[in-house]
C-alpha cells in the first residue's frame, strides 16, 4: 500500500522518480558496492518505481545514491556506491538524525556500519530469510552434470524427446512474442488476484518495451513448434549473472528446468568471464523455497532491517 507521507527523508536530498537516463551513473556505483544484490540492480530499481514509490537522490558530497520507497510505509534503503569508508557516523547523522531504521541492507554493509559505529551508537540487525539471494556455481546449472543432478537432467532430456524445441536469445526479432506470451501468461495465471504478481507484470512490461535503454540486459526464450513458451531476463554483472524474471507455459512438462539450463548454457558460452548465478530470493513461500533449494545454492547474498541509534 502506498502512503501519502513525506517524499522526503534524508535531510539536504532532494528524492525524485528514478530515469533511464540515471542507469550508467547509477550503475557505476553499484558496481562499487562491496556485496551487490539484485534488489539494487539498475532494472530492478526501475521497472517496480512506479508500483513501489521508490525515489532516489544523488549524495554528491558524499558520492553516494539514497533510495526510499512507499510501499507499504515509508521505508529507507541501503545508499548504493563505496561503502569502504571511515566517515559513516557523521554522513549517516546528518541525514537521518539520532535514530534511523533502513530495509534490505546487504549483509556486508550491515557488518561495516556495526563495525564503524562501535562506540558512537548502537546497531541492530533483524534477518529476513525470505530476502536471502540465492547463488550457484553457473557451470553445474548450465551442464546439470553428475548423480545430484540427474533428477532435473532427465526432465530435461525428457522434454527434448517429447518435443521439438528450439532455444532463441531475446532479441528484437522476438520481442513482441515475448510480450505477447506475459499477456497470455498473466492471464491463465489469474495473476489478477495477486498484488505482486501485478507488479512484478507491470515490471516485465517496462523493461520489455525499453530493452535497449537499459544496460546489460539479456534474455532467451524456448520455442516450440512455431509459439514461444518460455522466456527469461537476465543482467550480466561481471563474473555474475543475475536472473530477474522467468516464466513458462505450465502445459509442458518441466519448461521451467529446460529454459533455466538452455539460457545459462548458452550464455556461459558467450560469457565465458561468468561463474555465478544468482537467481534472487524467495520471499518466504515455501514452495519457491524448496524450488531453489533443489538446484543446490554455493551461497547466498543476505540482506536484513538495521536499526541505529546514537548515543
Amino acid at each position: 500500500m502506498l502512503t501519502n507521507e513525506p517524499e522526503v527523508i534524508c535531510v539536504n536530498l532532494e528524492f525524485h522518480d528514478i530515469t533511464l537516463d540515471e542507469a550508467p551513473h547509477y550503475l557505476e556505483h553499484w558496481n562499487m558496492c562491496a556485496q551487490r544484490t539484485s534488489d539494487y540492480c539498475f532494472p530492478i530499481i526501475w521497472s517496480l518505481g512506479p508500483d513501489y514509490g521508490t525515489k532516489i537522490a544523488y549524495d554528491e558530497e558524499n558520492d553516494l545514491y539514497w533510495l526510499h520507497q512507499r510501499k507499504e510505509g515509508l521505508n529507507d534503503l541501503a545508499p548504493v556506491g563505496r561503502w569502504e569508508r571511515d566517515d559513516w557516523p557523521r554522513i549517516l547523522r546528518a541525514h537521518y538524525g539520532d535514530e534511523i531504521e533502513i530495509d534490505l541492507v546487504p549483509e556486508t554493509l550491515a557488518e561495516i556500519w556495526t563495525r564503524e559505529l562501535e562506540g558512537c551508537a548502537k546497531v541492530e540487525t533483524t534477518d529476513d530469510r525470505g530476502t536471502w539471494e540465492y547463488l550457484y556455481d553457473i557451470h553445474a546449472l548450465a551442464t546439470l552434470a553428475g548423480n545430484k543432478y540427474m533428477k532435473k537432467r532427465n526432465r530435461v532430456n525428457q522434454f527434448r524427446k517429447n518435443y521439438d524445441y528450439v532455444y532463441e536469445p531475446l532479441t528484437d526479432a522476438i520481442l513482441d512474442e515475448i510480450i505477447e506470451f506475459q499477456q497470455s501468461w498473466y492471464q491463465i495465471n489469474n495473476c489478477g488476484q495477486s498484488e505482486g504478481l501485478v507488479e512484478e507484470d507491470h515490471a516485465i512490461h517496462r523493461i520489455l518495451h525499453h530493452w535497449h535503454d537499459i544496460p546489460n540486459l539479456c534474455g532467451g526464450a524456448i520455442r516450440v513448434g512455431k509459439k514461444i513458451e518460455a522466456y527469461t531476463v537476465g543482467e550480466l554483472a561481471g563474473n555474475m549473472l543475475v536472473v530477474h524474471y522467468e516464466k513458462a507455459s505450465l502445459e509442458y512438462g518441466a519448461a521451467y528446468q529446460v529454459i533455466n539450463k538452455e539460457f545459462l548454457s548458452h550464455m556461459v558460452a558467450e560469457h565465458p568471464e561468468l561463474e555465478i548465478v544468482n537467481r534472487e530470493e524467495d520471499m518466504n513461500d515455501e514452495g519457491l523455497r524448496a524450488a531453489k533449494m533443489s538446484y543446490l545454492p554455493t551461497g547466498f547474498l543476505k540482506e536484513c532491517r538495521v536499526n541505529i541509534r546514537f548515543i
